[in-house]
């Protein structure tokens, strides 16, 4: 089966899939120092990033393979929220470290690259064109 989708679907759906890696890998790499700044266990430290994918991830899918653009707004009030918290990075690396906090920025900037390949016009018509059929 061919995938018709235009590259800006695709780049999108793959972008959050990656970051979303990204974010569970760091961490999983990280837990050890997360768990003793943030005084909880690893495995509750570990339960924020696969919650947030779980989510992400969903929301996505609903855009790029469900053909519903009311995710693009959900999803959006996400990447909003992760760049607001980019204003806690030199924070994060105060307390767990440089190479964590370098890769949490790049896995934030690469969502907010996908929410806005998810508004691109190509994408936009897409979405239009599949609500249509």
């Amino acid at each position: 089966m061919a995938d018709n989708r235009p590259m800006t679907i695709r780049l999108f759906e793959g972008g959050v899939i990656l970051s979303q890696l990204m974010r569970i890998a760091n961490v999983a790499a990280h837990m050890g120092a997360m768990a003793i700044a943030l005084e909880i266990s690893p495995l509750q430290v570990m339960i924020g990033p696969f919650a947030n994918a779980l989510v992400a991830i969903g929301l996505a899918l609903v855009v790029s393979r469900g053909h519903q653009p009311i995710g693009r707004w959900f999803l959006s009030a996400i990447i909003a929220l992760d760049v607001i918290g980019i204003g806690g990075i030199p924070v994060v690396a105060i307390m767990i470290g440089m190479p964590f906090a370098i890769v949490s920025a790049l896995a934030i900037l690469l969502m907010l690259v996908a929410g806005v390949l998810m508004w691109l016009p190509a994408s936009s018509a897409w979405l239009k064109q599949g609500k249509a059929g």
